[in-house]
């Protein structure tokens, strides 16, 4: 909700720069761009545009509530929602509580999602005022409280468990699992292919993010810990890149997805992940080679070789040589597998940290 009031001109400008300053708003299909950043561009725009809002953001933004000190990041946070209200985006915190239920029960979500609807419909100038540090909080009258019950309500309609989740979980374990062994960080890598070739699932996300890990361009904190807390939290970073591939595939023509995400090794995911609206397939099969060459050396051709494993094993996912395959994708060949990877994580890499 926003009221106009035009002599707020140059608290917007300021608005704008703090939300390009972080780059709050990132369009998958040009990553590199500032449009998504800048109010003009949704004046008289008849694209609907949706915003897919990261976990972080939306505790962010219950915190703005709160009555805590306005930090950094918080600040940033209130800059962002007083954008997405002028600009008129919808945002969507949806992904958000698939991980506070799965972290913390259907029941702290619920209240969690209450909390962000009441947070989410606050007047935009208190947010323009609380980045601008011109108000230290927002006033208790100007919250509306909205009431828990919104996951109860809906529980029949829950859908399953992301699919990704336990896919992504097993491969960032089976690549620690292997770094715990010996191997380089490039042997990693290939053997993790080869692994997932003859036994797993597969998801490109998942694959870009452990190159850029393992590569001399990894990201700090892009896995916190080794720890089954530091898996799971790069196993939901993948599910929201997943996620936004899905929402711009199977949404209307007429809808634009755009993500809010402090984090950094999202953000590089997403640039290797997604082809931009203006490439075609080879233009963006040569920013990959240049990208990958980029993360393990121009000379020695590594990056060129794990592309193409990643081409070879995309040409080669319904061969029935592969594991999965042979057994049909059966949920017990799949529960077996994730037992077996479990407990092989629980020895070498767990084991090693207590």
């Amino acid at each position: 909700m926003y009221i106009y009031t035009p002599w707020r001109s140059n608290d917007f400008l300021h608005i704008e720069e703090m939300v390009l300053n972080k780059r709050l708003l990132i369009d998958p299909l040009d990553t590199e761009s500032d449009h998504p950043c800048r109010l003009v561009n949704y004046t008289q725009n008849y694209q609907e545009f949706r915003c897919l809002l990261d976990r972080n953001v939306v505790s962010y933004l219950i915190s703005l509530t709160a009555r805590h000190e306005v930090k950094s990041e918080l600040r940033y946070t209130a800059a962002l929602q007083a954008f997405l209200n002028i600009a008129e985006i919808q945002s969507d915190p949806g992904l958000a509580y698939h991980e506070y239920m799965d972290s913390s029960g259907i029941e702290k979500a619920d209240k969690e999602l209450a909390l962000f609807r009441a947070a989410d419909n606050v007047n935009a100038n208190y947010y323009v005022d609380l980045a601008l540090g011109n108000i230290t909080s927002i006033p208790k009258v100007a919250i509306n409280t909205f009431s828990n019950g919104e996951l109860f309500d809906k529980a029949k309609q829950q859908p399953p468990k992301l699919k990704y989740f336990e896919a992504n979980k097993l491969c960032v374990k089976k690549a620690l699992i292997l770094k715990s062994c010996g191997y380089t960080d490039y042997q990693v890598m290939l053997e993790l292919v080869d692994w997932v070739k003859d036994e797993y699932l597969f998801t490109a996300p998942a694959f870009h993010f452990l190159s850029i890990y393992f590569s001399s361009k990894r990201i700090s904190n892009m896995l916190k810990s080794h720890s089954l807390a530091g898996v799971d939290n790069a196993a939901w970073d993948l599910c929201l890149v997943q996620e936004l591939i899905s929402r711009n595939k199977n949404d209307p023509t007429h809808v634009r997805w755009l993500l809010s995400t402090f984090d950094k090794a999202i953000k590089a995911t997403i640039d290797l992940a997604f082809k931009k609206y203006y490439e075609d397939i080879d233009s963006y099969i040569s920013r990959l080679e240049h990208s990958y060459s980029e993360m393990w050396g121009r000379k020695n051709g590594h990056g060129k070789r794990l592309l193409k494993k990643l081409s070879d094993f995309r040409n080669s996912a319904n061969d029935e040589s592969r594991n999965i395959v042979k057994y049909d994708w059966s949920s017990e060949y799949i529960l077996s597998l994730r037992e077996s990877i479990d407990n092989e994580f629980c020895d070498k890499v767990l084991a090693k940290q207590s």
